[in-house]
């Protein structure tokens, strides 16, 4: 797995009871369980005041802010008309809950009649407790016998976790744009007033963003820019 990937640091905090945080604030947990010869964390999460183009949009949008370092990078497979994703993760353990782990992983995305169906497996660990913190498959680990193992599969539960339920909490509350362009989004293809939450979609997480003269322009790269006026694309160079 590419271990170029930005580390996504997962922070702790505590807030006080707010609408629109109730799965993070509830403290939901997906437990690892064994699926063949590895282990895995699967289900599903269902959004009843969502459709599945909601749903589908909220999801990229929320991976596309928070796990992409730029662009759709970490994204190994994006499947518009399919409702489907697949990434690869680098996760670390929560700020203050005594662990210093990195945890790679991949995951696994669809969208089906208002459910999120989630999967992540293929597991490895990066940790203090292992000699020159040795990169280890969680299949290798020994719970049963050793007390440090069972806490860093207890972290990785608890990392993921709040991965999963930030990325809820987001789907379930987030108000998208109005999204009309899916046929371009799903061949990435640039069009005059596409919105802005639909050129993330499309094209994930701009390099730069600059503001001049009342024109919002973003950069993907040295030959593709996007100008907005009003929030819609005006101007493409690519």
């Amino acid at each position: 797995m590419s271990r170029t990937i930005s580390i996504f640091v997962l922070l702790w905090f505590s807030t006080s009871a707010v609408w629109g945080q109730a799965f993070v604030e509830t403290g939901c947990l997906y437990p690892l369980e064994a699926d063949g010869s590895k282990y895995a964390v699967s289900g599903f999460t269902s959004f009843d005041n969502k459709s599945d183009e909601e749903i589908l949009a909220n999801t990229l949008l929320w991976i596309v802010e928070n796990i992409c370092p730029k662009e759709l990078e970490g994204i190994t497979h994006r499947d518009i008309k399919g409702q489907t994703f697949k990434l690869d993760l680098t996760l670390g353990s929560i700020a203050g809950s005594g662990s210093d782990n990195i945890y790679y992983c991949r995951a696994i995305f669809r969208i089906a009649e208002g459910k999120l169906v989630y999967y992540l497996s293929d597991v490895l660990v990066e940790s203090p407790v292992f000699v020159m913190r040795k990169v280890t498959p969680l299949e290798k680990l020994t719970p049963e016998k050793k007390t440090s193992h069972k806490q860093t599969m207890d972290d990785f539960v608890q990392t993921e976790s709040l991965l999963l339920n930030k990325l809820f909490d987001f789907v379930s509350t987030n108000q998208p744009n109005p999204i009309t362009h899916w046929e371009e989004i799903a061949v990435r293809k640039a069009v005059k007033g596409m919105n802005e939450d639909e050129c993330r979609l499309a094209f994930g997480k701009p390099q730069t963003i600059l503001e001049t003269n009342g024109e919002i322009q973003w950069m993907y790269n040295s030959s593709f820019y996007l100008f907005f006026k009003n929030g819609k694309v005006q101007t493409i160079i690519k």
